[in-house]
Formats: C-alpha cells, structure tokens, sequence
C-alpha cells in the first residue's frame, strides 16, 4: 500500500521537444507523465471565457482625464467600446457619418458633435486611414489609437506607425506626459 509519504514530487525542466516519463525501478515498466491541457494555474479558472477583453492604457486615460472635459472623456470611452478585435476598426463610423448617426453613438447633442471629435482628433485618440478597395469603390476608416485601447493579440505594424507621435502614444509611453503637457501649454498661452 502506498501513502504520502512514499509519493515524491520535483521540478523538471524540458526543451520543446521533451517529455517526461515514468520508469518503475521494480519492474523497469514506462508510464508517461500526465499532460496538462491547457496553461491555466491548477486552482484558476477561466473566467467568463466567451466574454470580449479589451487591454486599456492607464498612462494614456489618466492623461485623457487631465486634459478632457467630461463629455469628451465619455465620448472617447464610448469609441473604444465600439473598436473591433486586432484592427480598432470604428466601423460603420467614418467621414461618410452623418451628425444624427454620431449624435446617436455618442449621446451628445448636434452642436457638440463636430467640436468633441475635433478633440479626440487632436489629442489622437482617433486617426483616419482612407484605402481604395475594389470591391468597396472608396472607403475610409476610422481607426481607435492601440495606445489607448486595443482587443487582440496581434496588431498590424502599420496601425500601430499611423499613431506614433500622437499625444496618447507620447503618454502611454510616459507617466510624466500630462504634466510635460500642461507646461509647454501654459508657456505656450504666456
């Protein structure tokens, strides 16, 4: 009868190529190592796996929060809700949107529509890219910065290039950003 105490365990160490088995010294019989199915830690669980994540970039919204007023701040939240997976894509939204479909998709009135993404423009939480498509006769995208926010787990080089330089990419790559901003802003208004 076998206890606990005669059970051994140890850590080993393996090429991508290797696996471990079990040699019984008694009877010289092999026994493969049972393999775990997938990578979860044993006592985790997978947690709401059909669920969608999106990665968000505290640096770029804490410096959204210092430079946006609150309705702007909501709208750029809402953008980020609507971006598809490993694109940003903020299709069906484009040049081609009307005022009432943005009104609709931002919940703000018609007057604010134009100023609000004019703001998220500048400040590049958003980007444009036009591309001529055969069958789409003329498209233009509007794209969400990935510094931002991003849903996936690659990323095309090029979307990530259109946003280099923007101020969210300048935040997220720098805790310090809103503060370097504010100051250059007020030597500016000086």
């Amino acid at each position: 009868m076998q206890t606990d105490k005669s059970m051994y365990s140890k850590e080993v160490k393996l090429h991508h190529n290797e696996e471990v088995m079990f040699v019984n010294i008694e009877t010289g019989e092999l026994r493969e190592a049972p393999k775990r199915i997938n990578n979860i830690p044993r006592g985790s669980n997978v947690f709401e796996s059909k669920a969608l994540f999106k990665k968000d970039y505290q640096n770029t919204w804490f410096f959204l929060k210092g430079v946006l007023t609150p309705i702007e701040y909501k709208a750029a939240h809402t953008l980020t809700m609507m971006a598809k997976s490993n694109t940003g894509s903020l299709e069906p939204i484009s040049d081609e949107s009307t005022i009432r479909q943005l009104m609709e998709v931002l919940d703000v009135s018609k007057n604010k529509v134009k100023p609000i993404m004019d703001r998220l423009f500048e400040f590049g939480v958003y980007g444009k890219f036009e591309a001529y498509k055969p069958e789409r006769p003329y498209t233009k995208y509007w794209i969400i910065n990935p510094y931002l926010s991003f849903s996936g787990k690659i990323i095309k080089s090029d979307i990530q290039e259109l946003f280099e330089g923007t101020h969210c990419e300048k935040a997220f790559q720098d805790d310090d950003y809103l503060f370097k901003y504010k100051v250059k802003y007020l030597k500016n208004k000086l």
